[in-house]
């Protein structure tokens, strides 16, 4: 099978992915007591006007019925309304994407390439002293929380030393000192875990690389180290990497949920976090398909660059 047919043929399996991601949300919002029209009026609501409310917004349907509404609105592109705050939530994602797109990406960029030296670094130093150092910062990032560690940074650096913000956010276009100043915080919180995890490995990859004989032939011949390292060992070792960098899209999207709460940072997580508490269900359903789809491309890139990386692999 010829890599155009591979790609066509994965994006098709995407489609059930959402069927089956839309359908499981759609059901578990729905199995929740209550209904956001209750939430939205508060205590001791005038019953006249939540039923009123609630037959306008057609939550007196037939869940079967609510389903396939939605599911037509999604089809036409249309993420559906918000109902707490009377906005379209793709224009409420467009407001979010800038500080999430950024916290993400800036952590990210952080987290892979510090991850790779490091991973590099103890499996050229194997049982060696900064092997062990390596893997223990690695087992540490690994164990921490992030909403621990995020807390944990604002009471030294924003209340015991007042280094940094405790929270806010604020645009680089705006002010991009202060928007850096705002960032160091949740960017430290996010990346911490995705180097811990790309560390470990980059680590292993590369140690079971360095144990294998051609490895040994190469020393034999006398090339340098840092060239049977990088062009060798690293190459043949990034296979098993792509696919962690891959999933680690979806680990980032989960605990930009839980950073952006912590420092007040105006984003899609946040905006998810809140949906969730007021039972929004188009923001929910909407965030989770978007959430899904970048996910599922990202596997897609995953999958497609094995081919690049190694070309013996063939998509049979």
């Amino acid at each position: 099978m010829s890599l155009y047919k591979y790609t066509i043929r994965r994006i098709l399996q995407i489609l059930p992915v959402l069927l089956g991601v839309f359908t499981l949300t759609f059901v578990m919002i729905h199995a929740l007591p209550g209904n956001p029209v209750r939430i939205y009026l508060g205590v001791n609501p005038s019953q006249q006007l939540a039923d009123e409310l609630i037959r306008q917004y057609g939550f007196d349907q037939p869940l079967w019925k609510q389903y396939i509404d939605h599911m037509v609105r999604l089809l036409q592109f249309d993420l559906g309304e918000s109902f707490m705050r009377k906005q379209p939530v793709s224009e409420l994602m467009i407001e979010r994407a800038g500080p999430t797109l950024l916290l993400m990406g800036t952590s990210y960029l952080i987290a892979l390439p510090t991850a790779l030296l490091l991973g590099v670094y103890a499996a050229a130093r194997h049982n060696q002293f900064g092997d062990h150092v390596s893997r223990f910062f690695g087992l540490a990032g690994l164990s921490t929380p992030n909403f621990w560690l995020g807390l944990m940074l604002i009471f030294l650096f924003a209340y015991e030393y007042s280094y940094f913000p405790a929270s806010g956010y604020v645009s680089p276009l705006e002010d991009p000192v202060a928007a850096a100043r705002h960032l160091v915080l949740p960017i430290i919180t996010l990346a911490t875990a995705q180097t811990a995890t790309l560390m470990r490995m980059t680590r292993s990859s590369m140690v079971e690389e360095l144990s294998q004989d051609y490895i040994e032939t190469a020393r034999a011949y006398g090339l340098p180290e840092r060239r049977i390292l990088l062009r060798h060992a690293f190459r043949n070792a990034l296979l098993p990497l792509i696919t962690i960098v891959g999933l680690q899209l979806s680990f980032l999207m989960d605990g930009s949920v839980v950073v952006e709460q912590i420092f007040a940072i105006p984003g899609m997580g946040r905006l998810g976090y809140h949906g969730l508490l007021d039972q929004d269900y188009a923001v929910i359903i909407g965030l989770n398909v978007v959430f899904a789809v970048v996910f599922l491309v990202g596997v897609l890139l995953t999958d497609l660059a094995y081919a690049y990386i190694d070309p013996r692999i063939r998509y049979d």
